[in-house]
């Protein structure tokens, strides 16, 4: 079983006692689907590949929202898909827990914010080897 420090707002969850926090099996799957999502790829050097465009409209300026939501969701499926690639490797060389490993991808889907016309929400959810559905959920402005 693999494990990750877990992140809360962007930052390692440090404990009440200074004891650093981790997640695994299902929670450690969903950090690891934001993760994905919100890196931009090229910013892990030691994988350049890492990462999505959900943040990076790569399609032009100027262009209408639907348009926009599926050039996210392109994105996003990619990022996805790089993700259960990079766990089948890992799976070499460690076990990983049956709730942590991605089967099979169940939806994607991406909707404008009513509030703030800039903000894209994306939504994922995926069948886990213990055939549970994990969903995560992340929010990403374009400006």
């Amino acid at each position: 079983m693999s494990f990750d420090l877990s992140i809360e707002k962007g930052d390692i969850k440090i404990g009440s006692d200074g004891s650093l926090s981790t997640v695994s099996g299902n929670n450690k799957l969903r950090q690891d689907i934001i993760k994905i999502l919100l890196t931009d790829i090229g910013d892990n050097k030691f994988h350049p590949k890492y990462g999505s465009h959900v943040g990076a409209l790569r399609i032009g300026d100027h262009i209408d929202s639907k348009l926009a939501s599926l050039d996210i969701e392109s994105s996003a499926r990619n990022a996805i898909t790089n993700l259960m690639s990079l766990q089948a490797s890992q799976a070499k060389r460690q076990a990983l827990s049956p709730g942590e490993v991605i089967i099979d991808v169940l939806e994607v889907s991406v909707v404008r914010d009513k509030a703030d016309p800039r903000m894209y929400n994306i939504f994922v959810s995926v069948l886990t080897q213990e055939l549970t559905e994990v969903s995560s959920f992340a929010s990403v402005r374009i400006i």
